[in-house]
């Protein structure tokens, strides 16, 4: 499989990621400080492996990830813990598509990466009733 998901992209439009964060139980002051900047990801693909960087505007590293399709694994975010459990990644549409849902009873997540034709990546996340869609711009 190709290293489709390798690039960097920064924060574009989101439709609903204050009330994802609400919902996945984030504390409001990390809520605050996430709404407040544009972050960007760093992704490395070398096959079925991943290492997801999650960058601060200035570039700075604030949390590092890796992770394997059908591997479970807890996702680290920059606004401290691990709020969606543990998860497992896997692909749909035929490679297109990276999945990851939570595998555990403590928490309903699901996210779904898709790369756009232009490079650009679309990430739908889904927590119970709440879904947000956030557009990453390829740098």
């Amino acid at each position: 499989m190709a290293s489709r998901f390798t690039g960097k992209w920064v924060e574009g439009d989101s439709d609903n990621k204050e009330a994802l964060m609400k919902k996945l139980g984030v504390p409001e002051d990390k809520i605050a400080a996430a709404m407040a900047v544009n972050m960007g990801i760093e992704m490395i693909q070398d096959g079925d492996n991943f290492t997801m960087k999650m960058l601060a505007p200035n570039g700075a590293v604030m949390a590092t990830n890796k992770f394997s399709i059908g591997v479970p694994f807890e996702f680290k975010i920059p606004e401290g813990g691990h709020p969606m459990g543990e998860l497992v990644c896997s692909w749909t549409d035929d490679g297109k598509v990276l999945h990851t849902e939570a595998t555990g009873d403590q928490v309903d997540f699901v996210d779904d990466t898709h790369l756009q034709p232009n490079g650009d990546l679309k990430i739908v996340q889904r927590s119970g009733d709440v879904k947000n869609t956030t557009t990453w711009k390829k740098m």
